[in-house]
C-alpha cells in the first residue's frame, strides 16, 4: 500500500471516529446536544430483551425483543449494546428514564434509572438605563421575559450583590469613571452584556463588542469546553503519531527501494565492465 493510501486511510479512520462518538447524558444538558443514557446489566450480558420508559411523562420510550423494535419513540435511537441515544434533546425530553434488560428466558439481567434536565442556551442581555429628575439612574438586564436564568450585576468587572433585573445608581455613583454590566446563566451555559461606562456626562449604553467581561466563561461551560478539548486533543495526538510512524515508515521504504535500485544498478555496471574486460582478453589472445 503507497503512502497515499495510507494517509487516506488514517484520515478517514479519524474522520469517522469524530463524528460517531456520541458523550453520555450528563444530569444537565443543553437543548439540541445528542448523548446516550447507558445500559448497563449483570456481567455484561447481552440482553435479548429491552424495555426503556419516560417515567415523568408515563411513557414507553422503546421496546425491543429478539432483534426486533417493537415500538421506539421520535429522536431516540438503540445502541448495540441496549443504550437509549437521544439525536436532540429537547426540553420535553426532561425527566426520569428507567430500562429493564431480560435473557432469552425472561430472567431480568439488568435495571436501572437516570434522570436529565434540559436547559435552553442563556440569552445575551442587554442593558438599558432611565434616569430621573434627580439624576439618579435605574440600570435594567433584559433577558426576554426568561425566569429560569441566575442574575449578576458587574461594576468595573466586580460581581455585585445584587441580583434583580434591575440596579439603581445614586447621582454620586454615576458621577465615577466606572464600567458596568450583567451576566445570566443556568447550569450549562452563561452569556455577559456589553459593557456600559457612566462618568461626569452621565451613563452611557453598552454599544458593539467589549473585550472586557463579556469574555469570561461560567465554570459549568468552561469544564464542557475542557471535556471536549481533553477528547478529541488526545485523539488528535493520537492520530499525528500514526501519522509520523506513516511518514517515517514511508521514508524507510523509499531510502530502501533507492538503496535497492542503486545496488543493483552497480551490480550491473560492474558485470557489464567485467564482460567487457574479459572480450578484450580474449581479443588479444587470439
Amino acid at each position: 500500500m503507497s503512502c497515499q493510501y495510507n494517509f487516506l486511510f488514517l484520515f478517514l479512520c479519524g474522520f469517522a471516529a469524530l463524528t460517531v462518538s456520541v458523550k453520555t447524558c450528563g444530569k444537565e444538558i443543553l437543548e439540541g446536544t445528542s448523548c446516550t443514557i447507558k445500559l448497563i446489566t449483570k456481567n455484561s450480558e447481552k440482553p435479548d430483551e429491552i424495555e426503556w420508559y419516560h417515567l415523568t411523562s408515563d411513557t414507553i420510550v422503546l421496546l425491543w425483543k429478539r432483534g426486533k423494535i417493537k415500538k421506539v419513540a421520535e429522536g431516540v435511537s438503540k445502541e448495540e449494546d441496549g443504550s437509549l441515544t437521544f439525536k436532540s434533546v429537547s426540553l420535553k425530553d426532561t425527566g426520569k428514564y428507567k430500562y429493564k434488560a431480560f435473557n432469552n428466558d425472561g430472567t431480568e439481567i439488568g435495571t436501572g434509572e437516570e434522570e436529565i434536565q434540559v436547559y435552553i442556551k442563556a440569552p445575551k442581555p442587554t442593558v438599558t438605563f432611565d434616569c430621573d429628575a434627580d439624576s439618579n439612574a435605574t440600570l435594567t438586564c433584559d433577558t426576554g421575559n426568561r425566569t429560569d436564568l441566575t442574575l449578576f450585576w458587574y461594576i468595573d468587572t466586580i460581581v455585585q450583590n445584587e441580583t434583580n433585573p434591575q440596579m439603581f445608581l445614586t447621582f454620586t455613583q454615576i458621577q465615577k469613571n466606572q464600567t458596568y454590566s450583567c451576566s445570566v446563566s443556568n447550569p450549562v451555559s452563561n452569556e455577559q452584556s456589553h459593557t456600559g461606562h457612566t462618568g461626569p456626562t452621565g451613563p452611557t449604553e453598552p454599544t458593539g463588542y467589549d473585550p472586557g467581561p463579556d469574555t469570561e466563561v461560567s465554570g459549568s461551560k468552561f469544564n464542557f469546553m475542557v471535556s471536549i478539548l481533553a477528547g478529541g486533543g488526545a485523539f488528535l495526538l493520537l492520530l499525528s503519531v500514526l501519522i509520523i510512524c506513516a511518514c517515517r515508515s514511508c521514508r524507510q521504504q523509499k531510502k530502501h527501494q533507492q538503496d535497492e535500485g542503486e545496488l543493483s544498478d552497480s551490480f550491473y555496471q560492474n558485470r557489464s565492465r567485467t564482460e567487457h574486460s574479459g572480450n578484450i582478453s580474449l581479443q588479444m589472445t587470439t
